[in-house]
């Protein structure tokens, strides 16, 4: 099997876990940066750090964005316009209008667009969505799916307060989750309480709620909260009930592989790093495997969610929906 040839843009906190698990499948990949950062980062993976983005994007077969959201569009377009298939942090685009020309322009370039939504590659969660599959907690579904965070300012000091903040942000893996396992939502009824503001002080905290009425008649209940300090850095929790019975998982829960009597014990949560997973799926796409478990119809029912949620939270209203093609659940 051929080595792919990947271009990493960005060279943050993403983009380090993105290229490590590059680095494990085995890609030749090539870093850019506007930040000064880019030599760095690829020294210590053993990748190239390029100059320019043509120079990235030169002889690719996908680029890997992992630049702020404002940036994504001209990045996308740019490799579409190359031949360069397209795998994108969440969201796809700072707006629903960019993230349909990015799908249509991949679409006419016969190149994929993979977003990476990782919380659907964590064990816990694709295990929940095979027993909700296959019918495990029976019909009438309720979900609540809880994401708790540290505040992300370097990623949100040019979003604008009108854009919903935390639900157009962080809010984004509970609405992909509530999707994957419900399908259609028709209905999203969406609060937002705390700083809003860019860039957010020191120490602001924010909560997103959105309920989400499904065209299934599930219900789905997404809390996503920003908080003051980096302890605990993530916390991702859900209760799933239907007429079968009842699932239930919280990442503090005890459930770590810990080493003791060495000097720098290791702490892991059972099952492979879901950046990994991840990145594995969309290498094996790209060389022409099986399709990966999201693609650009997963990107754009997120972002076309957490745009509702950001417009019922201003307006104080529900927005209704009309159901989409490719919105029956898995």
């Amino acid at each position: 099997m051929r080595r792919l040839e990947v271009a990493l843009i960005g060279a943050g906190l993403i983009a380090r876990f993105h290229l490590d698990a590059w680095t494990a499948v085995g890609a030749s990949v090539r870093v850019h940066s506007t930040d000064g950062r880019a030599q760095e980062l690829a020294r210590e993976f053993g990748a190239k750090a390029v100059g320019s983005l043509d120079e990235a994007l030169d002889g690719a077969d996908a680029v890997d964005i992992c630049t702020p959201t404002g940036s994504h569009h001209a990045i996308a377009m740019a490799a579409i316009a190359a031949g360069v298939g397209v795998v994108c942090e969440k969201p796809l685009a700072a707006s629903l209008a960019e993230a349909e020309e990015i799908v249509a322009a991949a679409a006419r370039a016969g190149v994929p667009v993979y977003p990476t939504h990782n919380v659907r590659f964590a064990p816990a969660y694709a295990r929940l969505q095979a027993l909700v599959a296959s019918g495990g907690l029976g019909t009438g579904a309720i979900g609540r799916f809880t994401v708790a965070g540290y505040h992300p300012r370097p990623w949100t000091a040019e979003v604008p307060a009108r854009s919903g903040g935390i639900l157009t942000d962080q809010m984004l893996h509970g609405v992909d989750i509530a999707y994957w396992l419900f399908g259609d939502v028709v209905r999203v009824h969406a609060e937002y309480q705390g700083d809003i503001a860019a860039p957010a002080p020191a120490g602001a905290v924010a909560t997103g709620t959105a309920l989400l009425t499904h065209a299934s008649g599930a219900l789905s209940q997404v809390v996503c909260r920003w908080t003051a300090t980096p302890q605990p850095p993530f916390r991702l929790t859900y209760q799933v009930t239907g007429t079968g019975g009842t699932a239930l998982y919280d990442s503090e829960w005890p459930q770590e592989t810990r080493a003791f009597g060495v000097e720098d014990p290791a702490f892991g949560h059972f099952g492979e790093k879901p950046f990994l997973s991840e990145i594995r799926e969309f290498a094996q796409g790209l060389l022409g495997g099986p399709a990966p478990r999201l693609g650009p119809h997963d990107a754009l029912a997120a972002i076309r969610l957490t745009q509702a949620a950001a417009e019922s939270a201003r307006t104080g209203r529900a927005v209704d929906l009309a159901p989409t093609t490719k919105g029956a659940a898995a």
